[in-house]
């Protein structure tokens, strides 16, 4: 297991809800051959806060956004500037979550969530890093926001995070510079839709993360998630996709290396 390597590529552990702490999460993660993650900002408040953990770890990086959820609290005068600055910082490997959310009725209006986006998207690529995703009962509009988006960057690039099974994104992300990545759902047994999204997703497109503290995969479902519990979900892909888990953790090293470039070096 020496020569086995796996990074959560999302995760929120810089503000869990339960109260634990970050040293407690990397310590559990190292033991279980989890030896990076990126906690996610959802908002600017909490993104300073990610960027303020990952300076203390090696191998804890940020990703600084807002969350469609709370694109009503954007004012672009006011806040566009901090994110960019914000995500200047080294220790920012990505730009996000961010991105389009229909499924609740009383989320922020679509122009606001699709402002929110563009600017993320315009942060992103001025400082040449990926987006990280966000796409809940959205996947055309997210896709027609990306289309948009690419006739203005040569350098757009990013994750689909918490993937939703959709084959239209799957279509898309095989012609550009984007991966998707697998939590802990993938291997709920009611869940087949995602399976069968896997199968179809390129293992040079494939990245995997927890989300933690939310959907916590087989066999520790039901409890509060972990970066540590990215393994259980590279040891099912692994054996689903029928490669040896060792393979495929080098393929997701360097997917996520081909993604994140030179900023991912271990700091």
């Amino acid at each position: 297991m020496d020569n086995i390597l796996f990074t959560d590529t999302h995760a929120h552990i810089h503000d869990d809800e339960y109260g634990r702490q970050v040293e407690e999460f990397i310590t559990l993660a190292k033991e279980n051959n989890v030896f990076r993650c990126i906690t996610i900002g959802i908002d600017y408040e909490n993104s300073i806060s990610a960027v303020e953990n990952a300076k203390k770890h090696t191998g804890l990086y940020a990703a600084i956004g807002l969350h469609p959820e709370y694109a009503d609290k954007y004012n672009k005068e006011a806040d566009y500037e901090r994110f960019y600055n914000l995500a200047k910082d080294e220790k920012v490997l990505a730009v996000g979550e961010t991105g389009l959310d229909f499924y609740y009725e009383n989320n922020p209006a679509k122009e606001k969530q699709v402002e929110v986006f563009e600017d993320m998207i315009d942060i992103a690529c001025k400082l040449n890093k990926p987006i990280v995703i966000h796409s809940r009962n959205a996947a055309e509009e997210t896709l027609q926001v990306l289309n948009n988006a690419l006739k203005k960057y040569d350098n757009l690039k990013g994750i689909f995070h918490c993937f939703d099974g959709s084959m239209q994104v799957i279509d898309w992300v095989k012609e550009h510079n984007f991966y998707i990545s697998y939590a802990g759902n993938v291997t709920f047994k009611n869940a087949e839709n995602l399976r069968v999204a896997l199968k179809n997703t390129p293992l040079n497109k494939l990245l995997i993360e927890t989300d933690s503290p939310y959907l916590a995969p087989v066999p520790v479902r039901g409890k509060k998630n972990m970066p540590a519990n990215v393994f259980y979900t590279g040891k099912f892909i692994s054996e689903y996709v029928n490669i040896s888990i060792d393979k495929l953790s080098k393929l997701l090293e360097e997917n996520f290396t081909n993604l994140m470039g030179e900023q991912a070096l271990w700091k």
